[in-house]
């Protein structure tokens, strides 16, 4: 909603991110890792945490990693509440903004 309303374009939930692929160990298929954050946008992707689960840490850090080896450039963001997604969308906007002024 806030997306929306700050006139910033994103998909909700349609890119999933292959962590870590599938493979067979001992002859037993192991499934691979995936990731499928709430927001992505040409220059972002945000996810909205309430409260993390037990495995959100190592999902978080596998996703950083993804980011990091495919040389992406989009900003990622994790916001908890309703002020960080009001920073979050400030930021977004600035560097928007930043970017049509080059």
């Amino acid at each position: 909603k806030k997306l929306k309303e700050a006139q910033i374009n994103a998909e909700y939930e349609q890119h999933r991110f292959e962590l870590l692929p599938a493979f067979t160990f001992l002859g037993k298929k192991i499934r691979p890792i995936t990731y499928l954050p709430d927001f992505v946008g040409n220059n972002f992707i945000i996810e909205c945490k309430g409260f993390g689960n037990d495995t959100w840490p190592i999902r978080e850090k596998l996703f950083k990693y993804k980011l990091f080896i495919t040389n992406d450039t989009r900003q990622f963001y994790v916001v908890k509440n309703q002020k960080e997604v009001d920073n979050c969308i400030n930021q977004i906007k600035n560097d928007y903004e930043s970017n049509s002024n080059k």
